[in-house]
């Protein structure tokens, strides 16, 4: 059976030609006078090219008679026994086959022999041994050969059933050369199409470092996102599929007999699957944007989807239906499916016309536009899943058709309790400002009644997850040329703040407005500095600018300018054209700041830029938002809790405490109002001692607020009619150290930065208790506003 594999099992169905028939000789090969015994082998390879034709001679010394089948281009039956063969002689004129017997014995040399091939017996009756011997270019010798020999002994096995062989075709490799790929390159396109999640699986690693949501605030659509990324991936998976296609063709594996319209067939399938298949890795990054990026897990995933629908165009039917099925249903198996549907469609060919030479029809060029159909879906699904689940655009997308849409947020859960006057008349003049239809005197930022609540970790698996409130029904707003510090410990709210207004995350109640430029009060971009540097550690610090400069709509040559100015202000010319991986903490949060502020936007929000940077860096950055701002229409939202920084830059201050705005003004009302009262600290050396030195402090100064309480340390505030005169004050309180033995006491007058720190403690005991203790509150004793 080997050898008959090896000779591509292409059976004739044409009958043998009939031949007249000769008498046996009657020379007996056995005389004295033969020849020595020789191997009947030894001269097989003795070759004679006759009429273009390759042709073998057979000389054997040994054999005792000939028996021809047919004539030069016929068969030959050699006989190496010594026995009778009479009952395989009428096996084979059973079958039709008439036979001519030559003396062999006598002949001299190999003069007028040439066979097609022969059959060579030996052996005994009824224990024959036959060997078969073929013209290599005869290509149905063998099963004619061996269908003859079984024929035969079914025959003198007395039985009247026979072996009937028909034609048919295995010539996969043929069809291999018409579309220019042996077999074994289909595994190395096996491996070419599933390395689709190695390129196109980017953007898991932009959503891992919020990149994408910085590009998408900058003003950067969706579509351009994608078809940006896609132009890249499309053209550099292109290149890899023509290079697969190139070393076959250069290192001519087999010969190669294309014609004009396979070629075409094949380039547009390619560079359809390249398409779709980029864009259906896009899809499934998209999906799984949460999770590891797994291109090997997915690229691994790819490659079996090859082999079994390879397997199953096989083993199911192998019919241009199924190929197609196949090709529709699993898009990384396009073009392989495509490569063996050429192989169908040659089969058919040869089946009805019985010629190698192939051409595809017109027709099956409906059959290269799958891949572009599939890639139309993939790139609809992406539109959904944006349009769904992606973040909030700033403006009408062109291509994917998403419009800024305005977050329908709940009503507020809680109402405000205890507030401050100043924050309530801020409440006040937002809820205002809503209604104004006035562009100019509309405030720039408007947050009315924020409020922002997050999943809490579970202290337990059989406890409830409570929620923790990021904001709690904020409300403020920004005029033009105008910055507001929003000031406060960390986990204060003001991020939370900052992310809702640019619509990075959904309030879960209140309403943010921004207003834009004069012609239609749209924002086209903002500027925004996160917390974290939404960098690419790969690109340089020239390349980031220059990439944010085209994102924010800035020209060529102004952007030139710009970043010059930018660059000279903060000294960054030998960090220029540096590797972000290889830049210092403080050199790249000064990159993330200038890409913020880069463009015209009439938004800014900087959520603690100058964290991790160095004293020059922030007085540097401090000029940059003063220039930036001074004499403009823009307004900026700050978050910091560096209270020398807020001083620096900020018209008004909002401090926040635990998701609450608790005073807003600017710092000289805020110095005026909390400054005209004094701080008391007092410190008893015996803690028994502690209510009767309380019981004091109330007497000498009735309007005394307690402020804090420990178990030898009291804190009062105290109004300034109370203090006056000091040096009456400092009697009574030298007094109070006499009598009760106090270790020490302090009088100070009560400063912002003692208010922030006392402020920022009601945090800290909530972080302990998880509700605010209201009777430790910063109590507010009533003022006047007269000096």
């Amino acid at each position: 059976m080997g050898l008959l594999d090896n000779a591509g099992l292409c059976n004739s169905t044409a009958p043998f030609p009939k031949v007249k028939t000769r008498e046996k000789s009657t020379s007996d090969s056995r005389s004295p006078s033969a020849p020595p015994v020789m191997n009947p082998f030894q001269r097989l390879n003795e070759i004679e090219e006759r009429k273009g034709e390759r042709e073998f001679f057979f000389s054997f010394f040994t054999v005792s008679f000939l028996i021809v089948v047919g004539t030069t281009a016929g068969l030959a039956l050699l006989v190496l026994s010594e026995s009778n063969i009479e009952d395989f002689i009428q096996s084979l004129k059973h079958q039709n086959i008439l036979l001519e017997v030559d003396d062999f014995a006598n002949r001299n040399g190999t003069e007028g022999l040439s066979y097609n091939g022969a059959i060579i017996v030996s052996g005994k009756q009824k224990d024959y041994r036959f060997s078969v011997v073929c013209n290599t270019k005869r290509l149905h010798c063998f099963p004619v050969l061996m269908n003859i020999i079984s024929n035969g002994l079914l025959y003198m096995l007395n039985y009247t059933q026979h072996i009937r062989i028909e034609r048919s075709q295995f010539f996969l490799n043929h069809v291999m050369i018409w579309i220019g790929l042996p077999e074994g390159s289909f595994f190395l396109f096996f491996i070419v199409c599933s390395i689709s999640p190695y390129i196109a699986m980017t953007s898991t690693s932009d959503y891992k470092k919020k990149a994408d949501i910085q590009l998408w605030i900058s003003g950067l659509y969706p579509s351009a996102y994608w078809c940006g990324q896609a132009i890249v991936d499309i053209n550099l998976y292109s290149l890899i599929l023509l290079s697969t296609y190139l070393i076959f063709y250069i290192t001519k594996i087999m010969d190669i007999d294309l014609t004009s319209r396979i070629v075409l067939a094949t380039i547009v399938t390619s560079l359809g699957f390249a398409i779709s298949l980029i864009f259906f890795t896009y899809v499934i990054s998209f999906i799984f944007c949460k999770r590891r990026k797994n291109s090997s897990l997915w690229s691994f995933a790819f490659y079996m989807i090859l082999m079994i629908s390879f397997n199953m165009v096989f083993i199911i039917y192998f019919n241009r239906i199924s190929i197609i099925i196949i090709m529709v249903l699993f898009p990384p198996s396009v073009l392989v499916a495509f490569l063996i549907y050429l192989l169908e469609r040659a089969q058919e060919h040869y089946r009805e016309f019985e010629e190698i030479k192939f051409d595809i029809s017109g027709a099956d060029f409906l059959v290269c536009l799958i891949p572009f159909f599939q890639a139309l879906l993939f790139i609809f699904i992406l539109r959904c899943m944006e349009l769904k689940y992606g973040k909030k655009v700033i403006q009408k997308d062109p291509v994917f058709r998403i419009s800024p849409q305005c977050q329908n947020a709940g009503p507020n859960p809680e109402k405000p309790v205890d507030e401050d006057e100043d924050v309530q008349a801020e409440r006040k003049r937002t809820s205002t400002a809503l209604r104004i239809s006035d562009l100019q005197e509309k405030p720039i930022i408007i947050a009315n009644c924020l409020h922002k609540e997050y999943a809490g970790q579970k202290k337990s698996c059989f406890s409830k997850r409570k929620k923790k409130i990021g904001a709690r029904n904020i409300s403020f707003c920004v005029k033009k040329g105008e910055i507001l510090g929003l000031l406060g410990p960390n986990g204060a709210g003001k991020s939370s703040c900052i992310r809702m207004i640019a619509g990075i995350t959904k309030p879960a109640a209140g309403e943010v407005e921004l207003k834009g430029d004069q012609e239609n009060g749209t924002v086209k971009f903002l500027g925004y500095c996160p917390q974290e540097n939404v960098l690419w550690p790969m690109l340089t610090m020239k390349e980031h600018l220059e990439v944010y400069a085209a994102v924010k709509g800035l020209r060529k040559g102004e952007a030139a300018i710009v970043i010059s100015w930018l660059v000279n202000a903060f000294k960054l010319h030998e960090q220029l054209n540096v590797p972000l991986q290889s830049l210092a903490a403080g050199t790249t949060r000064k990159l993330c700041f200038v890409l913020g502020i880069l463009g015209n936007s009439p938004v800014l929000l900087l959520d603690e830029p100058s964290t991790g940077v160095d004293p020059t860096g922030q007085q540097q950055m401090w000029q940059i938002i003063q220039a930036a701002v001074k004499n403009t229409e823009r307004g900026v939202v700050l978050t910091t809790h560096n209270l020398a920084e807020a001083e620096a830059l900020c018209d008004r201050v909002a401090i926040m405490v635990s998701g609450r705005l608790r005073c807003i003004g600017s710092i000289e009302h805020l110095k005026r109002k909390f400054g005209k009262e004094y701080i008391l600290e007092v410190k008893v050396k015996e803690p028994s001692e502690v209510p009767l030195v309380h019981t004091e402090i109330l007497k000498l100064f009735p309007q005394a607020a307690q402020q804090e309480r420990s178990s030898s340390f009291l804190i009062y505030k105290l109004p300034t009619e109370d203090v006056y005169p000091l040096s009456k004050a400092f009697h009574k309180l030298e007094a109070v150290k006499h009598n009760f033995n106090l270790e020490q006491y302090n009088l100070s007058h009560c400063t912002l930065e003692k208010v922030f720190l006392e402020l920022s403690k009601e945090q800290e005991l909530e972080n302990v208790d998880d509700e605010v203790d209201t009777t430790i509150r910063w109590k507010l004793l009533p003022h006047s506003d007269e000096p």
